[in-house]
């Protein structure tokens, strides 16, 4: 169900509570997440601090908080470390140091999130109607994608493209200016075209789960389709080369490799991947040509032969240099904001970061704090995947593909992290740990189940 009308919204926040306090202060944060973040996590913060009122001890015991616990004590002692040792790098110089410290909230707060809003996540009805509510909220961010589109292909002057503000700027809609000679595609209200493609890979698998429910109406099965197919030209219109290959891979992780699905899908990807190749390779009358040549560009000889871009910095060498970092000063790592500067000082090229999440907490903060929160995903990924084949707990699940669809997002947006950190983004870093919360319920619910 998406929601279809006032109705629909009132209904969600009357159903479902099973008397958790602050759950609907959760949810109005949850629905406003996507396009309103600042106000999403006052609301999502009220709820956890009622929550935490209520179920505090229950939850902070948790084993599974362990990790995270270790983890704050190893980034706090870390970036005061390197905040104080700031000078121990030859003609390394930052605008703004406190950049380091900053870099705490980037982490400890969301460590918090994960552990304080696990009730709110505890049944699979409560996790559907976080999807609700998810994708519900994500709607004004596609069309926004769809209008900046249009400004593109009509040749809008730059004026009518963004950003815009609110609230002294608390909350922007970036709506970037698309250049046709350039390589930026759609961005909607990111920043970036790949945080973009990173959102929409999140909802990709639950916009699935909303069109497969049983006992669904026809028109909202057809406006599930719709939210599905928007989503899927979305991604392609971002031109993000990593969310269009996470499309690709979705289809046997959501569906479990289930293998006529899974190659009916793939089929479809290949003829219409074929389709674009051909079109960006050939003289196509004016009439015909519906896409934009700035985005079949991407398809053409000359961008798939992975020629050498002197503008941009491979991964692989990025990758490289990080490690090389990261083995220099393995304990407490650099700093968080350092890595720019000190990559432009050895290769003369501006890098943002290290294009890796592990690798970027390996590089601020040191290796022994990577190794922990990537043992902590890998556990929690790992063991929810384990329970979700469980053939008990599918019996007692009301609806076992929807968490299935849940570890689908959780893993894919863990994977963009490998080649992207777009962690950095609060919607992005806020949903990553309500998702990894979600998990821990699942597991959580298999084993009250096994006890009952």
């Amino acid at each position: 169900m998406i929601l279809n009308s006032a109705s629909d919204f009132k209904n969600i926040f009357k159903e479902s509570s099973n008397g958790i306090k602050g759950i609907n202060f959760f949810r109005i944060g949850i629905f406003l997440l996507p396009t309103a973040f600042f106000i999403s996590t006052i609301f999502i913060l009220i709820a956890s601090i009622i929550n935490l009122k209520d179920k505090g001890k229950e939850l902070f015991k948790n084993t599974w908080n362990y990790p995270l616990y270790f983890s704050t004590i190893l980034i706090i002692l870390s970036s005061c470390y390197n905040y104080f040792t700031f000078g121990k790098i030859q003609d390394l110089q930052i605008e703004n140091k406190i950049s380091i410290l900053l870099d705490i909230a980037n982490w400890v707060p969301f460590f918090y999130i994960f552990i304080s809003c696990r009730t709110f996540l505890s049944s699979t009805f409560l996790r559907r109607d976080f999807i609700v509510l998810l994708v519900s909220g994500s709607l004004p961010i596609i069309l926004s994608g769809f209008y900046q589109f249009y400004l593109f292909k009509y040749n809008f002057p730059e004026s009518f493209f963004g950003p815009y503000q609110i609230l002294g700027g608390l909350v922007v809609w970036y709506q970037r200016h698309i250049n046709i000679d350039g390589e930026l595609g759609v961005t909607s209200i990111f920043n970036n075209p790949n945080y973009f493609g990173c959102w929409l890979i999140v909802l990709l698998p639950f916009s699935i789960a909303l069109l497969m429910e049983k006992n669904k109406e026809f028109y909202k099965k057809i406006l599930s389709l719709i939210i599905l197919l928007s989503i899927v030209i979305s991604i392609v219109l971002t031109r993000s080369k990593a969310a269009i290959n996470l499309l690709v891979l979705s289809i046997p992780i959501t569906f479990d490799l289930n293998l006529k699905i899974t190659f009916f899908l793939l089929i479809f990807f290949f003829i219409s991947s074929g389709i674009l190749v051909y079109m960006a390779n050939f003289d196509i009358p004016n009439n015909f040509q519906i896409i934009p040549k700035a985005i079949l560009d991407d398809y053409s000889k000359e961008a798939l032969s992975f020629s050498d871009n002197v503008l941009r910095e491979f991964r692989l060498n990025i990758w490289i240099n990080s490690i090389n970092f990261i083995k220099a000063y393995p304990i407490f790592g650099l700093g968080a904001g350092v890595f720019p500067t000190i990559y432009f000082l050895k290769n003369d090229i501006w890098v943002a970061h290290t294009h890796n999440l592990f690798l970027e907490l390996a590089f601020n903060h040191g290796i022994l704090v990577a190794v922990t929160i990537f043992i902590f995903f890998v556990s929690l990924i790992f063991k929810s995947s384990c329970v979700l084949k469980n053939y008990f707990l599918r019996e007692k699940s009301n609806n076992n593909f929807l968490n299935k669809t849940w570890w689908s997002s959780a893993l894919l947006l863990i994977l963009s992290q490998m080649i992207d950190v777009q962690y950095y983004d609060g919607r992005v870093s806020m949903t990553l740990w309500l998702l990894l919360s979600g998990l821990l319920s699942i597991i959580q619910e298999k084993d009250h189940a096994l006890k009952t």
